[in-house]
């Protein structure tokens, strides 16, 4: 008894379904995600992959665009790797129903199947943007193929030339890509990973190439990045102009270190920056900093131990620096105790300076926090007669706060009696900074102390209004003057 039509063409989706193999070669996602897009991996990849992957890529085509200029491969770099890059990269494909001719139905799955083009619409442009060239950003009309039926993945690879091993890609052709960069990438992208990790140096003065080397650097072996180390090191000038145009993935190559010979080398390579006559270029060269910084939190102390001397000898002027100053805190966790003693010496006499500076002012409230007496009594040295002028000081007020809480009784009666004597009293209670050291010397001083600066403060008949004396008269309040 013969089947109804309704079963009989379940059965056969059901069989295609059992049929089809997605392909598991991950270079097909690894290009799609370096965003080489052809109309193979259209086909290849799943439809929902691919259209998440293509809508992913969508906002950032006007960025690399933008940047296309600036992150390329150099002209020497790819003259002289020509050879390498497929032929097919820089001759047009032939339209597909002229070279493959009409196929039959595929037996994928229905919702991978790719349907025919529409007819033509001349008034509704292409959303085809170009890459490069004077058409950059605006609309491009490329070469459109008619409706010619549905397409098997292996017609489209014989129409348009696939690589050999099976993949379904072909050499971008030059209307959509434009350039000699991409076919390179392409060209590398079927070479091994020891052989892309030779390039390491110019792969990453491209934006597609540094995506393709972060790949392969997550993925390979540790002997692999060992090399790769060895590779960008070796050349040391090579490497600070590296470090000072790629810091992040400089940066993200140290933290993917876990050996002391790569260690050593990232090293060897810094030690030029710690000479006297290199020291004051590498203070005012925020990226270097930033390198060096991601270094020591990697490497053993034995190892980053002339950071450590260096960064001992000029404490002072990294702590003006916003990515010196992170250094130095870093630097301190790992020194020994003796450096540490020095480094805090150093800063304890020039606390008077460091606590007027928006980043000094951190450093010398860790020496007060963390520093043995002898650098607090150094540090109330420098500061006696200053106070006043640090209180309404917007960075330096933070210093007096940290000086009341840590100073013995007998040094905040120095202070408290600078505040009552300053013939502005008045102003002083009012200053939108100077306001927060009062209200924190009512708070640390003892009773009788705490007596007279209270009296002091409610004897100049300010409004409880004021909008910079309401955490005065709070703590006036809390302590039973109010």
């Amino acid at each position: 008894m013969a089947q109804p039509p309704e079963e009989h063409h379940e059965q056969e989706k059901q069989a295609s379904k059992g049929e089809y193999d997605p392909p598991n070669d991950k270079l097909i996602e690894m290009m799609v995600g370096l965003s080489i897009y052809n109309q193979q991996a259209a086909v290849a990849l799943p439809l929902s992959i691919y259209n998440q992957q293509t809508t992913a890529a969508q906002p950032r085509l006007c960025e690399v665009h933008d940047a296309a200029a600036a992150d390329s491969f150099s002209s020497a770099f790819l003259e002289a790797r020509r050879s390498i890059i497929d032929p097919r990269a820089y001759v047009p494909p032939p339209p597909i129903g002229q070279k493959a001719g009409p196929s039959a139905p595929s037996q994928m799955h229905p919702g991978l199947v790719r349907m025919p083009l529409p007819p033509y619409d001349r008034s509704v442009p292409d959303a085809r943007s170009f890459a490069e060239g004077r058409l950059r950003r605006s609309i491009a009309r490329g070469p459109r193929n008619e409706a010619v039926g549905m397409l098997s993945p292996g017609a489209i690879g014989a129409a348009c030339g696939a690589h050999p091993g099976g993949h379904a890609y072909m050499a971008p052709p030059p209307y959509l890509h434009g350039g000699t960069e991409e076919a390179l990438l392409l060209a590398l992208s079927e070479e091994t990973p020891e052989s892309i990790v030779s390039y390491a140096c110019d792969l990453l003065e491209s934006r597609h190439g540094q995506r393709l080397f972060r790949l392969v650097l997550n993925h390979c072996c540790q002997q692999l990045r060992d090399r790769i180390v060895a590779t960008i090191t070796w050349d040391r000038k090579s490497f600070g102009s590296l470090c000072t145009r790629r810091p992040d993935e400089v940066v993200h190559i140290i933290s993917s270190c876990e050996t002391r010979r790569s260690m050593q080398l990232l090293g060897d390579a810094m030690l030029q920056w710690m000479s006297h006559n290199q020291m004051r270029y590498l203070l005012s060269d925020s990226k270097r900093l930033k390198v060096l910084q991601a270094f020591i939190m990697s490497s053993p102390p034995d190892i980053a131990q002339f950071i450590l001397k260096a960064v001992a000898q000029n404490c002072t002027r990294l702590a003006y620096q916003p990515d010196g100053l992170s250094l130095l805190q870093n630097c301190l966790e790992r020194v020994s105790r003796k450096q540490k003693d020095d480094i805090f010496t150093q800063l304890s006499y020039q606390s008077l300076f460091l606590a007027q500076n928006s980043r000094g002012n951190w450093i010398v409230q860790d020496v007060l926090r963390k520093g043995d007496p002898s650098h607090v009594e150094i540090i109330a040295s420098c500061l006696r007669n200053h106070y006043v002028t640090l209180a309404k000081n917007k960075y330096s007020s933070n210093v007096v706060e940290w000086c009341l809480r840590v100073f013995h009784e007998g040094e905040r009666s120095v202070i408290i009696c600078e505040f009552i004597n300053y013939p502005h009293f008045r102003d002083l209670v009012t200053d939108e900074f100077a306001n927060f050291a009062l209200s924190t010397a009512l708070q640390t001083c003892e009773i009788p102390l705490r007596n007279v600066l209270a009296n002091a403060i409610l004897s100049q008949n300010i409004t409880v209004r004021n909008q910079h004396c309401m955490k005065i008269f709070s703590t006036l309040a809390k302590y039973g003057f109010m």
